[in-house]
């Protein structure tokens, strides 16, 4: 299936991107950094001292052995921090599409601020009349939870978070082992504080990816056409902005639309009424 690279979307992949990016970047670092201090094993010296010219060095004025040991655990708490960035982007997305259901008339702009992020999906999904896949809206819940009780609960977890660990369907727990190495109850234990993994950090990710991408799907689908039509012309013009003649906006729309749009396979009239909206 093909997605429609609509402005939205296209912000949303960058943030996504770097995001992920910037995540892993600072997960290797922290390896590269643990790795590094070996080198000065047996050393008295306070890391100011070792490495003066490093930024914020003295916040951190420790022996290399205590900061090698700080180090080796860093994975769990940049997971627990990065867990709820990548869901966080993801919300924001939904409520980009939200935006343009809104627009199109297919949703009212209080139903939009009155849905929690427990229900945003289920909105979207009775909004544009189809589900989105269940064993990715099961796992993207699961962490959900598993975020609520690491930040409002001390890391505790209720009862429904441990029964919902233990209720995955076969498919979305075999996947979830795949990509975590790990069954969810391992990290999901009566009385235990919940942790992440690297594990759980990459799931994430890959789910939200998998959702926001059904997401486009169904708004390909699903979305008023003549919506379609003007978000095409406006995402045109702000990316052509020196074109002035008509002319040269017909001459260069249909390559723009090739690149961001085809998906939609809009019809020329469905294109000259929108033209003629724009009042090109």
């Amino acid at each position: 299936m093909s997605l429609v690279h609509f402005p939205e979307y296209r912000a949303y992949e960058q943030d996504r991107i770097r995001a992920s990016d910037a995540i892993m970047a600072l997960l290797a670092g922290s390896r590269l950094a643990e790795n590094t201090l070996r080198l000065t094993a047996g050393s008295t010296r306070l890391l100011p001292e070792i490495f003066p010219a490093v930024p914020h060095i003295r916040r951190m004025n420790l022996s290399t052995a205590n900061a090698q040991s700080l180090l080796a655990e860093a994975e769990t708490h940049l997971s627990a921090m990065a867990v709820p960035y990548a869901l966080a982007i993801h919300e924001d997305f939904v409520h980009t599409c939200f935006d343009l259901l809104i627009r199109a008339g297919q949703m009212t702009q209080g139903e939009a601020d009155s849905t929690k992020a427990y229900s945003m999906h289920a909105t979207f999904e009775r909004k544009v009349g189809k589900g989105l896949p269940q064993d990715s809206m099961q796992q993207f819940h699961l962490i959900r939870q598993m975020r609520n009780a690491v930040i409002h609960a001390g890391g505790m977890p209720e009862a429904r978070l441990v029964r919902a660990a233990g209720g995955l369907s076969q498919s979305a727990q075999d996947q979830w082992i795949r990509v975590t190495g790990e069954h969810p109850q391992t990290r999901i234990t009566p009385g235990v504080p919940v942790t992440f993994s690297h594990g759980e950090l990459i799931l994430a990710l890959a789910v939200t990816k998998r959702i926001s991408q059904e997401m486009n799907y169904l708004l390909r689908d699903r979305l008023k056409r003549e919506v379609w039509a003007d978000i095409c012309l406006e995402d045109f013009e702000s990316q052509h902005p020196t074109l002035k003649h008509i002319s040269q906006k017909r001459r260069k729309l249909p390559g723009f639309l090739k690149t961001y749009y085809s998906p939609l396979n809009l019809s020329s009239s469905e294109l000259n009424s929108a033209i003629q909206r724009a009042g090109w």
